[in-house]
């Protein structure tokens, strides 16, 4: 049972977890942040009970980790002879492979577990200043499994997500998160980037709706995070992105080459496959929802 949580970095998703395991727990909840300003302030909210310390985390039943993949995995081998045996760590960052594969063998020679996690939550903008009770509302939480792991601690720690209001789970292993996260995130990501670059942008007000916003929101992004997260996941996001390429150039040589029923086809086919992308997370959601 976990009634001890220490955060491990307070931007949008850790500040976010720190308020929502407050709100939705009786857990005495720990943080520490690189700016201890944060975590005096998160105090001051009665955020958290106290600063995660090498004293508190010997309390702690759950560690939840909200730092860049590569300082994750810096605090925990830094700080894992301080921690409580038997307990669990749980990460959210983006990319899963390089950390499972550092901290899970690591962890068990400890006495540790630890879990690969990815909440499916966020909005465009970081820091602790953004975060809030309810982001994970009805989100679906990621997390998963390899040899290592102990049913026993991975149930426990479904249901502590759930408590906090995720909607559902969704267990995977390392290997097929970094594969679709690379579609269903980092490329939504890029792509937003790019498409903002048109120097047209500059003339678009006035004439631009909700697909305008819709496509541009993530370019707003934190460049450092991204960076970062392209980079360890490099080969599942280029090989997304050489697919877009060649789907995008199919619709270019269709309007170049005047073949409007070749158009009138990519996009009929692109309309299908939306359709059915549509009533597949349906039975997704309400088979989850059971």
């Amino acid at each position: 049972m976990v009634k001890t949580v220490g955060i491990v970095g307070l931007g949008l998703i850790g500040g976010s977890m720190a308020k929502t395991v407050r709100e939705k727990t009786n857990c005495i909840v720990y943080g520490c942040n690189r700016s201890r300003n944060i975590v005096e302030q998160a105090i001051s909210e009665n955020v958290l009970h106290a600063e995660l310390t090498q004293d508190t985390v010997k309390e702690c039943d759950l560690l939840i980790l909200s730092l860049y993949a590569a300082r994750n995995i810096e605090y925990v081998k830094a700080n894992i002879q301080y921690m409580k045996k038997g307990a669990v760590i749980v990460d959210c960052t983006g990319i899963k492979e390089r950390i499972c594969n550092e901290l899970s063998d690591f962890c068990r020679e400890q006495g540790i577990f630890f879990i690969g996690g990815h909440p499916m939550a966020g909005i465009e903008k970081s820091g602790y200043q953004y975060s809030y009770f309810g982001l994970f509302h009805n989100a679906t939480m990621i997390l998963c499994k390899d040899a290592n792991t102990d049913e026993k601690k991975y149930e426990e720690l479904s249901s502590f997500f759930l408590q906090l209001g995720f909607g559902r789970i969704k267990t995977t292993t390392a290997e097929e998160h970094d594969a679709v996260i690379a579609y269903t995130s980092q490329m939504a990501h890029l792509i937003s980037s790019a498409y903002i670059k048109s120097p047209t942008c500059e003339k678009r007000y006035g004439f631009s709706a909700g697909s305008f916003k819709d496509l541009t929101r993530v370019a707003y992004l934190n460049e450092d995070m991204w960076t970062e997260l392209f980079a360890e996941n490099r080969d599942c996001l280029l090989k997304e992105l050489d697919i877009f390429i060649q789907n995008v150039q199919e619709y270019r040589e269709a309007l170049a080459k005047e073949e409007y029923n070749s158009l009138h086809n990519l996009l009929a086919d692109g309309r299908i496959k939306k359709d059915k992308d549509n009533r597949m997370e349906e039975k997704f959601k309400e088979k989850s929802s059971l």
